[in-house]
């Protein structure tokens, strides 16, 4: 197929345009055996499992609403 020269001429137009920026440096994301360690980590922590003197469940209202996860 045939292309005329304007298409062409307009080639890159948006990538030509757009500022060169450098790259970011980012963290890789934990995978496997560190990411579960990370997650078991988060969701027990010791100092959160007695309120008030009691030992308290995991999934507690109280637990859950102090780490934003309660509706």
């Amino acid at each position: 197929m045939r292309v005329s020269g304007r298409l062409f001429v307009n080639a890159g137009k948006v990538r030509i345009q757009t500022p060169k920026i450098q790259r970011q440096v980012k963290t890789r994301a934990l995978t496997g055996r560190s990411k579960k360690r990370l997650q078991y980590k988060k969701f027990l922590r010791q100092d959160e499992i007695i309120f008030n003197g009691k030992p308290v469940s995991v999934n507690s209202y109280v637990i859950r609403k102090a780490r934003g996860l309660a509706k």
